[in-house]
């Protein structure tokens, strides 16, 4: 057995941490569906840090008709994008499922 083969990265998760070729395409399949649900996640935050900082705003605004509208803004922008993060959401699930993919684990093609 070569030397390189028996190196192993224990910090990576143990596909991409041996050398082995055919483990690299399933790896990256994982890589990436994890990657696309973290930006769900942070999109899903982000839009509810933003909703609770427009309702905050209104809270503060004393009455005043400026801070209100821009409170008022924030809010609905804030809803907009929960929306379409869930529509996103719905779409992408949507369309694994009439292609036959598990999006949480892709697969990637290898050559033989």
């Amino acid at each position: 057995m070569h030397r390189l083969a028996q190196l192993i990265n224990p910090v990576l998760p143990p596909e991409l941490g041996k050398l082995n070729p055919d483990a690299g395409a399933p790896a990256l399949g994982k890589v990436i569906s994890s990657l696309v649900g973290l930006l769900f996640i942070l999109a899903f935050l982000m839009s509810l840090f933003y909703l609770l900082t427009g309702g905050l705003a209104w809270i503060t605004s004393e009455g005043d008709k400026a801070n209100l509208e821009k409170a008022r803004n924030k809010i609905t922008h804030a809803i907009m994008g929960l929306v379409i993060v869930a529509a996103a959401y719905a779409i992408f699930k949507l369309v694994g499922q009439f292609f036959g993919l598990d999006i949480g684990n892709l697969p990637f093609p290898t050559i033989q």
